[in-house]
């Protein structure tokens, strides 16, 4: 079986996943017209200037997979903060908490909750302008295949997924997750 078909049978096991499949040349430049769009948009209505780091870094592998996946149907919360609030040196000032770590933060005296789970640091020293970043996050399911290197994924944002929905004819509130990996040598 080829590397590509073993990383799609895995990620198409994950509980919550509903669909998987590789973006071709054109849906990859597509992806990138609209992540782009979106930056310069900005993010909250155009109050803030956002970096969409995850998804450029996945459409930098040689495999850029789509994956739609779903909560409510088992589909895992990501396993590390896929918002940031950073800086220009990028100091973390503000982050979305894991469910399991929100209790933890509800008795810090120096936190700032801003939704029900994303917190600003009130300690924490800030260099010129701010903006969200939505770093590169590991995708654990598949970094144990062999063949597979340097895999990281990233959420798209709305531009980028209502397109992507509409490719593989989804309309539902689902996550669209890109995961890009390289084969290793």
């Amino acid at each position: 079986m080829e590397l590509s078909e073993q990383v799609l049978d895995r990620i198409r096991s994950v509980p919550g996943v509903l669909h998987a499949q590789e973006l071709d040349e054109r849906q990859r430049i597509m992806v990138k017209k609209l992540e782009k769009q979106a930056e310069n948009t900005g993010a909250a209505g155009g109050l803030m200037e956002f970096v969409n780091e995850g998804v450029w870094e996945a459409l930098a592998r040689e495999h850029v997979i789509l994956i739609v996946a779903d909560n409510e149907q088992g589909f895992r919360d990501p396993p590390e903060p896929w918002t940031l609030m950073v800086d220009e040196k990028k100091n973390v000032i503000g982050e979305w908490l894991h469910p399991e770590r929100i209790e933890g933060f509800k008795e810090k005296k120096n936190v700032q909750f801003i939704s029900s789970d994303f917190v600003l640091y009130t300690d924490r020293k800030r260099t010129g302008k701010c903006y969200f970043l939505l770093p590169g996050i590991s995708f654990p399911e598949i970094e144990d295949v062999v063949g597979v290197d340097n895999v990281v994924s990233g959420s798209v944002s709305p531009p980028a997924d209502a397109y992507l929905k509409k490719e593989v004819n989804m309309t539902e509130n689902y996550w669209t997750i890109l995961v890009g990996y390289d084969e290793s040598d």
